[in-house]
């Protein structure tokens, strides 16, 4: 359990420190990416079927309490999102395909689970974030493959009905599977004991991640050590993308008068990434180049999210100030 809470405490720096090991050990060995390749299905699934265990398909009932609000955030997620990572791939990768359709699997992939600590950390609408998040993610089954099609198909070669089965394999499947496990642990220990297993699971799905991100890096290694400018070129519109995704996300909130927990449960609902998901699908159907701006992804985006939880006590200030507590739309809050 140390272990698991160690690697949770500390999982950017040891990505950081996977994808260094991956560029030296690539550049000394450069056959060796190519030839462990072979273990891409065993790590994808250490890193998606842990990470399932704590989506609860039935929270997906709870859309139907806050139509209104989802709605928002699925033309945020879906519409906004890849739209917007389109726009900048073309305005600043234009010359770079492989980086281009990374920069766009990063808009159209839905948020992650990790949004719920993020939003209750920040006493925003938590059980909200779990709603967003497996809406998200089943609505990704089909919206990802035709996004990519009309997106990226500009830029490379994409296959929408081949990526379309491998999502229903490789997303749907271990999703199913985690339910079926959460909800055997559950019956079999308790869910205090349940509970408390928690911190495992992210853990676990972390160290499959650090596996694909060394294999990849590793593979590449030779070609990123002879152009570093493409770390630049790379987090330039990454910065910009979150920029405009979490500035957007807070500014339709105080428009539309939204309540500060809905706020919050919005801003990360939209911008915090499925890092995992990006990942599998930039390693299934595109080139290590593009492995690489998910690479660099995680970086930032952790920046922009603990950056936004430092403003929150400023903006929680300014919400009950200037807007009534629990904002202007009917059930404004699921409670627990």
């Amino acid at each position: 359990m140390n272990i698991f809470k160690f690697i949770n405490k500390h999982m950017i720096k040891l990505l950081m420190l996977a994808v260094v090991l991956g560029l030296i050990v690539g550049s000394v060995f450069p056959n060796l990416g190519h030839q462990l390749q072979v273990l891409y299905p065993f790590s994808l699934f250490v890193m998606l079927y842990p990470m399932m265990v704590g989506i609860k398909l039935g929270e997906v009932t709870g859309a139907a309490k806050r139509l209104g609000f989802m709605t928002v955030v699925m033309l945020f997620n879906y519409l906004a999102s890849p739209l917007l990572a389109a726009f900048l791939a073309k305005t600043f990768l234009g010359s770079y395909p492989d980086f281009a359709v990374g920069l766009i699997l990063t808009g159209v992939v839905p948020c992650a689970g990790m949004i719920v600590a993020w939003t209750g950390m920040a006493k925003g609408n938590a059980p909200m974030t779990l709603v967003i998040t497996v809406v998200s993610l089943l609505a990704g089954i089909f919206l990802i493959p035709a996004w990519m099609l009309v997106l990226a198909g500009k830029y490379v070669p994409v296959d929408a009905l081949q990526m379309l089965k491998t999502i229903l394999i490789t997303i749907v499947g271990p999703l199913i599977l985690g339910n079926l496990t959460r909800i055997w642990l559950v019956k079999r220990i308790g869910y205090q004991r349940f509970a408390e297993l928690k911190p495992v699971f992210p853990g676990i799905s972390a160290l499959g991640m650090y596996m694909v991100f060394f294999i990849s890096m590793c593979a590449e290694a030779v070609n990123l050590i002879q152009n570093p400018r493409y770390i630049l070129t790379i987090s330039v519109p990454l910065v910009i993308f979150y920029l405009l995704l979490f500035s957007s996300s807070v500014l339709y909130a105080r428009l539309a008068k939204l309540n500060y927990p809905d706020m919050v449960a919005l801003t990360y609902g939209v911008s915090g990434k499925n890092i995992s998901i990006a990942l599998a699908l930039a390693v299934l159907f595109f080139s290590p180049l593009t492995v690489m701006i998910i690479a660099v992804k995680p970086l930032i985006q952790v920046c922009f999210m603990a950056g936004f939880f430092r403003l929150t006590g400023k903006l929680k200030a300014y919400w009950d100030r200037v807007l009534p507590a629990e904002g202007n739309l009917p059930g404004a809050k699921i409670r627990q």
